[in-house]
This record gives structure tokens, sequence and C-alpha cells, in this order.
């Protein structure tokens, strides 16, 4: 049967940019995969408004927080304040209270009727149960993991899902652990990257006039290339950039703040800043990973950044070390090990921390060249993008048609829960 509908249901207000392009990533692999159907992406927050509400409040305290610690700590009252307005169970509790801010979200799927729905947070993944459950549709809902951390919170985790999908067999090891779902729903697919076709979702550059493209310069050949890419915690980006100017203005920087004039105008202010170094508050996400791109075509390339599992994984994919800032998320704190483990680079405490290994460095790359080697390694393994489009299909041709697919087989319908 063709022509089935799916919805892949994403907050765009929760994790910055990088969530609704994981959400458009997977859409067009699921489209890629099962040709015959329709992929949609909602944005959660077009039903459920009270969601972005949420969404805000977790970026304020990200741009607002004067250190990791407090970072953190603000981060995990917000989320304990939102786990207990949103108990264990209430998806398949038709007597709690959350049932009736669903209205929206169930409006829509009774509207929409899709076959499948698939959101890329557990807690939305949770509120699409509730109302497909209101709706009285017999559809089968299910998680996809961008973020493996986000599973140590109970806000993202629940039994009654008919499917997960994670990135990592650690990732299910762990959910199993921490939660009684059931084995058979837990699918590891292998983390997906976002592609240079996304560009379409991303604000274009603020600047008509930015040069969006490394120098052409074949006498500078051997000149590293770096990538700043700061999202929160300006300040420490723009003393990394000084900290170039100052000390290695042989360096090519391209230099991005994210929705951040006042610190792009900051770092690009500077009467020793060479000429050729770009700046930009915005780019496509085509633009950016046209800089991965020539990064990763130069000799050495570094990128630095925070460290978040989309951004590492995306300049492992490209072959390019990380320098990464811890950046106090609870829920990102395992980047740190998969940078360590995998040597991908190295993640820092602070600057104070990181600015010693930059100049260490860059006197001698053999460190660099290392540790691009490790990454391509670790590309070619755990970043198959084939295997993971395979497999994400398998999953999903299994929850549309369960009666013919092994590995679903035994998925409870909505009277059985």
């Amino acid at each position: 049967m063709t022509g089935r509908r799916i919805v892949v249901v994403s907050p765009r207000t929760w994790g910055q940019f990088g969530n609704y392009l994981a959400a458009t990533r997977l859409a067009g692999v699921i489209a890629d995969q099962l040709p015959g159907d329709d992929v949609v992406v909602w944005e959660a927050e077009s039903t459920l408004p009270w969601v972005g509400e949420i969404g805000g409040r977790m970026a304020q305290i990200s741009q607002s927080s004067p250190d990791p610690v407090t970072r953190s700590a603000r981060y995990l009252d917000l989320i304990a304040e939102v786990e207990r307005e949103h108990p264990a169970g209430f998806e398949v509790d038709d007597e709690s209270p959350v049932r009736a801010k669903m209205a929206g979200l169930r409006e829509a799927f009774e509207q929409e009727r899709p076959d499948l729905v698939v959101s890329t947070k557990g807690f939305t993944a949770r509120l699409c149960k509730a109302a497909m459950r209101d709706s009285g549709l017999d559809v089968p809902v299910a998680a996809y993991v961008t973020n493996p951390g986000l599973l140590e919170l109970a806000l993202h985790r629940s039994p009654h899902l008919d499917a997960v999908l994670v990135p990592f067999d650690w990732t299910k090891d762990h959910l199993l652990r921490a939660t009684e779902v059931r084995p058979e729903s837990v699918h590891v697919v292998g983390p997906l990257v976002a592609q240079r076709d996304l560009g379409a979702f991303v604000e274009a550059s603020n600047d008509p006039a930015d040069q969006t493209s490394w120098p052409d310069d074949p006498s500078a050949a051997d000149r590293p290339r770096i990538i700043l890419f700061s999202n929160r915690g300006g300040d420490d980006y723009h003393r990394m950039l000084r900290h170039l100017a100052d000390r290695h203005p042989y360096v090519d920087v391209t230099f991005v703040g994210y929705h951040d004039e006042s610190l792009v105008n900051r770092a690009a202010g500077g009467e020793d800043v060479p000429a050729r170094w770009r700046f930009h508050t915005r780019l496509t996400q085509q633009q950016y990973f046209g800089y991965m791109e020539g990064a990763a075509a130069a000799q050495d390339a570094l990128l630095l950044s925070k460290a978040g599992p989309n951004t590492t994984l995306e300049a492992a994919y490209f072959g390019i070390p990380v320098l990464m800032l811890r950046s106090g998320l609870p829920m990102e704190s395992w980047v740190d090990g998969l940078i360590e483990e995998n040597r991908l680079g190295r993640c820092c405490g602070d600057v104070d921390e990181l600015l010693p290994v930059l100049d260490d460095w860059l006197a001698d790359r053999t460190a660099i060249r290392a540790h691009r080697e490790a990454c391509r390694r670790f590309a070619d393994t755990a970043l198959n993008q084939k295997t993971a489009a395979e497999r994400i299909g398998r999953v999903v041709r299994g929850l549309l048609d369960p009666e013919t697919a092994i590995a679903t087989a035994g998925r409870p319908r909505r009277g059985d829960q």
C-alpha cells in the first residue's frame, strides 16, 4: 500500500536550531526509504503553544547563566518542574489533567489522520501518544532519539511508545535499565548527520554581501582553517577569537555567532583582525556545511564550539577534530566521553584550559592530524549514513505494517495498554 501519511513532530524551540534540523533530516530519510508515502514535519508549538513557552525558558537559562554549573542547576530545576506537571503514565491515563492540554494536537491528528507519528523528543512523543489516544485513532507513535543524554531525564522516557529509535547500542542498554520498556520496541539505527540539502529550513545569511566561502588563496594552502561556532556563551568565543588574532593571525578563521549580532560585531571589530577572516550571525545549513567541506579539504582544520552532540558528530563526519567547551547542560555531558574515547579532539572545562591546547596543536600539528585520522575512522564505522537510513526504513515499515515485520511483532495496540 502506498500514499500513507507520516508526520514527524519536533519542538523547534527546544535545543536551538539543531532539533528541528534533525527532524527535517529524519523526514528526508524516511521519504527516501518509503518513496510512495507522504512525509511532513510539524512544529510542536503550532498546536501546543505552551511547549514553546517551555522552550523559551530553556533558551533564557542557556543564554543568561554565568557558568556551566549554574546553567546545569537551573536547567534541572526547570525539568523537575515540567516532570511534576507531566507525571509518568499521563499519556495512557485518561483521567490525567494533562490531557486537557492536548486539544490542539488531538484536533490536528483528527484532521490529518496520519498512519504513523514520529517525534524527535521523548516528551513530545509522549504528548503525541496522549493526543492520539484522545483522537480514537489506532496509530503508532515512535520517538527518535537525537541526543542519548536526554534519556537521563525521566521526562523523555516512556514504556508506552510503540517504538524508540536510538543511535548507539549503549543507548539501548541504558534505556532498558532505566525504564520498563519492551526490548523489542527499542531499535538501534545509528546517528544521522545533517546533510547539505537542508538549506531551505534555516534562515539565510543576514547580509547578502557576506562572503560564505574560505579565501581563495592557493599560495596559503598550508594555513590551518578554524571554525569558531557560538550559539551560547559569547564571551568565551570572543576570547578565543582575540587569542587567535593576537597569537595566530596566520590561520584562516570563520566565526559564527548564531543570532548574536553584538558578539559578531565585537569579534570582527578589532584592528588586528585579518581582513580575510569571515564573520556571520546566520548561515544556511548549506553554507555552514560548505565551510565544513572547505575546512576538511585543508591540511589542518579545527572546530571550536560547545560540546553538543550534533556539532561534534557533524565535525567527525567531515573529518575535522574538535576543541570543545563543556556546555553545562546535563543531557550533553556524555559528549565529553564520546570525544575522548574516540579521539575526536579535546573537551575542556573552560577557556583557560582550552587556549593552551590550541597553542600546542597549532605549534605542532601532528596532534591535529592524529585526531583527524581518528575522526575519519569513527565516521567510517559509527556514522555510516546509508546503514542508518536503511535501518530507519526497516523500523518505519515495521510500524506501518506490523503483521509483516518480525522486528515489531507483539506491539501492543491501543486497547492493550
